[in-house]
């Protein structure tokens, strides 16, 4: 039987492993094998597509075969975005590390990299994020750009033979708007090869077959026209919820997707 020996993941903070608990760390705590993990928080669809494929890439070049990797990516919302900066001494103001989750930027993932990527999204203060949202950020673009990237890194790993799972952190990534009904959007969903998803709606949908609203963490939020302090929902899954999507959902579809490989018991990672 065939044995998958390296194992690549990407997404926002639903895989993010510095959290220690999210379904990255289980898949590498069940197979054992070489773990690369690209996930970090806030980022979006364009920077977990090409950290993927450079992730990927890079086994490539130490000779590592195809049939030997297993690549698993969690999308995430459409309208978030990154630019990159090829110099950043100068460009970027002094207050990107004291707002909002900006202590993430910039990031980079190449070694050797001068510059770096700055991430952006939609609610943060930071003056560069401000400045898109208003006068350049469009919906219909951004969900153009998720299907391109999507489908970029479907026809990458499709054309070396790499297996790959993929599956949206949250209803928002498809959610059926008049955004999707664009004729520039919607004819490339007709290009995703639907069976190599997981076989659920979003992982945080999937959470609600077993927990409710109150079953997910709060976070203390200060409201801004007031100062005041207020406990907000918060989207993200525990560890638990993680443990049974991997358990449940993650290992059962490499079983039956890729019956001639090897796919071990669920062991949590602690």
């Amino acid at each position: 039987m065939k044995q998958f020996k390296h194992i690549v993941t990407s997404g926002c903070s639903f895989s993010d492993t510095s959290t220690n608990y999210t379904w990255p760390s289980h898949l590498e705590a069940s197979y054992d094998v070489n773990c690369i993990h690209m996930g970090l928080s806030s980022q979006g669809n364009s920077l977990i597509a090409r950290k993927s494929i450079f992730a990927v890439q890079q086994l490539l070049n130490q000779g590592v075969n195809p049939s030997e990797i297993l690549v698993g990516i969690m999308w995430s919302g459409p309208d978030r975005h990154d630019t990159y900066f090829s110099n950043l001494t100068g460009q970027l103001s002094t207050e990107i590390k004291n707002l909002d989750y900006m202590i993430i930027n910039p990031t980079t993932y190449a070694n050797g990299d001068q510059g770096g990527w700055l991430i952006m999204n939609p609610h943060w203060k930071e003056k560069t994020s401000k400045i898109y949202y208003s006068h350049l950020h469009d919906f219909v673009n951004h969900r153009i750009n998720t299907y391109e990237k999507i489908l970029w890194v479907q026809n990458y790993l499709k054309l070396l033979g790499i297996k790959y799972f993929m599956v949206p952190y949250t209803a928002e990534v498809f959610k059926e708007t008049e955004f999707y009904a664009n004729p520039n959007v919607k004819w490339m969903k007709d290009l995703i090869d639907w069976a190599s998803w997981l076989p659920v709606g979003s992982m945080h949908e999937w959470c609600y077959n077993y927990w409710t609203d109150d079953d997910f963490p709060k976070l203390d939020v200060q409201i801004d026209e007031t100062g005041e302090w207020i406990k907000w929902p918060d989207n993200h899954p525990t560890r638990i919820m993680h443990e049974r999507f991997t358990k449940e959902i993650i290992l059962p579809h490499i079983k039956n997707r890729f019956p001639d490989y090897y796919c071990p018991e669920f062991k949590e990672h602690v």
